[in-house]
């Protein structure tokens, strides 16, 4: 018996310094599938800087090639980029100036990402792109896009172009994301019961709308987005971004409780999108002397800590959700 619990204090020792080597924890995503996501886990390394760039994440981001004047109603189209997570290595993809490139969206599996709400698709690996012409938020099968049209609720095949046949829904929505269980859709309404803003969601068969509730300090609300695994939620709560559980067991979707990131760090009107691992959120931060007009800078928080870092120099990114997270380079 002795000689057994020795060799199994040996087998974890090794296993320890396997995964630990020189005292830290590896930390490179893995992009596992399906998602475990750990907003509140602690830091692995206390730098967040260096915690980012010991994952090997990526993001891609549309980015003007010079900030436009918009007082005088310059516009000046985007191109997408690709940036490692700590802010190093920008690498442009497309250099496009007659057309405008926005919106990229990463498959959940991490193996494609669209742009301009799903029209082209592009392999990750490879970056060879193609003609899509799907919806804006994906399905947990990697293999279709989902959007809602005026005849319903309708998935896109990314590879052939083909669409379902429309699931009836009494109001049409944007609909702004899809949990990982396929089984719920997640969107924005103005004017809704009684609200201003509401976020909403509904079965993806189809039903009623149900209405999330609203934030306590009563500012504008927009821009949700399921965490990977879909228990998770962030969103735009006016003053700052916001982040709570989604239950869809629950009367309301969620246990009530809402965490609300530091408005003076993340700045006004933040928009995230949530690393795959479900630790870190990038967000344009817009100064709150500022205006959601002027086009500000990528910023990455990791939630546990609320420890921010920008990675994008100011006035180059677009709007809401010009960004989304690529898995690491394969070795």
């Amino acid at each position: 018996m002795n000689v057994l619990r020795r060799l199994f204090v040996l087998f974890v020792f090794a296993v320890a310094v396997f995964c630990y080597g020189e005292g830290k924890p590896l930390v490179r995503a893995t992009w596992e599938m399906p998602p475990r996501c750990t907003p509140f886990a602690e830091p692995r390394i206390p730098d967040l800087k260096e915690e980012l760039r010991e994952t090997g994440y990526r993001l891609v981001i549309a980015i003007h090639p010079k900030d436009p004047d918009e007082s005088k109603g310059e516009s000046v189209a985007r191109d997408l980029y690709i940036i490692n997570a700590d802010g190093s290595g920008l690498k442009q993809l497309t250099n496009t100036p007659d057309k405008d490139e926005n919106k990229p969206r990463t498959s959940p599996d991490g193996k494609w990402f669209s742009y301009n709400y799903g029209d082209y698709l592009v392999n990750v690996e490879t970056l060879e792109t193609k003609r899509s012409g799907g919806g804006y938020a994906w399905a947990p099968d990697s293999k279709r896009t989902v959007h809602c049209d005026r005849g319903g609720i309708i998935y896109t095949d990314v590879e052939t172009g083909k669409e379902s046949k429309p699931i009836p829904v009494k109001q049409r929505v944007s609909i702004a994301d899809m949990s990982f269980d396929g089984n719920w859709v997640i969107f924005e309404i103005r004017n809704y019961l009684g609200a201003r803003y509401t976020i909403d969601f509904m079965s993806s068969a189809g039903g009623e709308i149900q209405k999330m509730p609203n934030h306590p300090d009563g500012g504008g609300e927009c821009h949700p987005g399921f965490s990977p695994d879909g228990k998770w939620m962030c969103w735009n709560a006016g003053g700052s971004l916001a982040i709570r559980r989604f239950d869809p067991s629950l009367p309301e979707g969620t246990d009530g409780k809402i965490i609300t990131l530091p408005k003076d760090l993340l700045g006004q009107d933040p928009c995230g999108r949530w690393s795959h691992c479900g630790r870190y959120i990038a967000y344009v931060r817009i100064s709150h002397a500022g205006s959601w007009e002027v086009h500000s800078p990528l910023h990455i928080v990791r939630v546990v800590d609320n420890e921010t870092i920008r990675i994008s120099p100011p006035g180059w990114v677009g709007h809401h959700w010009d960004y989304d997270w690529l898995p690491p380079e394969q070795e």
